[in-house]
């Protein structure tokens, strides 16, 4: 009977190790929480054929939109962990969501995650047409006319979300926070002039910066590395009075208990694409090098960027 449980343990180990070894064997799909044309689908799709050709399989790009993000999220900590089914989303995104609302997940713990690929402080906008050179004019202007002025961000809950209300709660600015669904959305209602100030992930809308069309008049972090150099010393939240430093890591998560072996295979395809020239070349057009982080070194960003999210919600979003 011993010989018998070791024979079938030994098949079902042996088995599992081909499976492994094998991996991938087949297309590995990316689900992008937001809908197609925003920054972090932009990304997805700029990483996609370097991740592609590191894996040696198709890369698939999926947007599942809804919830402020959460549905993607929750579709991929249902889905089967077997390496085929990832998340690409943005860190202070998924922070933003369980800090702010009762979630079936958490930014830490619930998923695995596998590494970041491109990092970038949020920056605050404004149309030409409403002739705003900096923040602090803005901030000027809605503190004397409160909840006049509009602030538009890409969702409740995320960086965007998170900046507006650290502007108002330490500057008490008084802007009215409209909240869209997704960057695509927020996108088109700045460049129609529907909103005073648009607060988004740079270098979105980086294009419509150079053409002229907008204005950058604040910074979440540094622009010092942005690929467009009359924007690099556009002061930031910290150096307008405001203690908080806001941008966001784009990366990829795993269902959690992705088997070990493949999260280091998918470890090292994601370096190899992040690091590549093919990436970096999309990146540097897009607006920023990118910048890799390993599994551990994103799972500890994760960890300090909650404590700032923890810090904001204290003060200013509690309520």
């Amino acid at each position: 009977m011993r010989n018998i449980f070791l024979s079938i343990t030994f098949i079902i180990f042996g088995f599992s190790q081909i499976v492994l070894a094998d991996y991938p064997d087949k297309a590995i799909r990316i689900i992008v929480p937001y809908k197609a044309g925003g920054g972090t689908d932009t990304i997805a799709r700029g990483f996609a054929g370097a991740f592609s050709k590191a894996a040696g399989v198709d890369v698939v790009i999926t947007n599942v939109n809804g919830g402020a993000g959460s549905k993607g999220v929750i579709q991929v900590q249902k889905a089967k962990a077997d390496g085929y089914t990832l998340l690409l989303t943005g860190s202070t995104d998924m922070i933003g969501l369980s800090t702010f609302r009762k979630m079936p997940f958490k930014a830490v713990g619930s998923l695995d995650p596998v590494g970041g690929i491109y990092t970038t402080p949020t920056y605050i906008l404004a149309h030409k047409d409403r002739g705003y050179t900096s923040l602090e004019e803005v901030i000027k202007k809605s503190k004397a006319n409160p909840g006049k002025l509009t602030a538009g961000i890409g969702g409740k809950f995320g960086a965007h979300d998170v900046l507006a209300n650290a502007v108002n709660g330490y500057k008490n600015a008084g802007f009215r926070i409209i909240a869209y669904d997704g960057g695509a959305s927020l996108k088109k209602a700045t460049i129609a002039n529907e909103i005073d100030i648009c607060i988004i992930h740079s270098p979105v809308l980086l294009n419509e910066v150079k053409a002229g069309l907008l204005n950058v008049i604040g910074t979440g972090g540094s622009l010092a590395k942005i690929t467009y150099p009359k924007i690099q010393g556009t002061k930031t939240l910290r150096e307008m009075g405001i203690p908080a430093d806001v941008g966001v890591t784009r990366g990829l998560w795993a269902p959690k208990g992705t088997p070990k072996d493949v999260i280091k295979k998918l470890e090292k395809f994601i370096k190899a694409a992040a690091t590549s020239e093919k990436f970096k070349k999309f990146g540097n057009n897009f607006g920023f090098g990118p910048k890799y982080y390993s599994s551990k070194a994103f799972l500890d960003l994760l960890n300090l960027e909650q404590s700032v999210y923890t810090d904001i919600k204290g003060k200013f979003m509690s309520k």
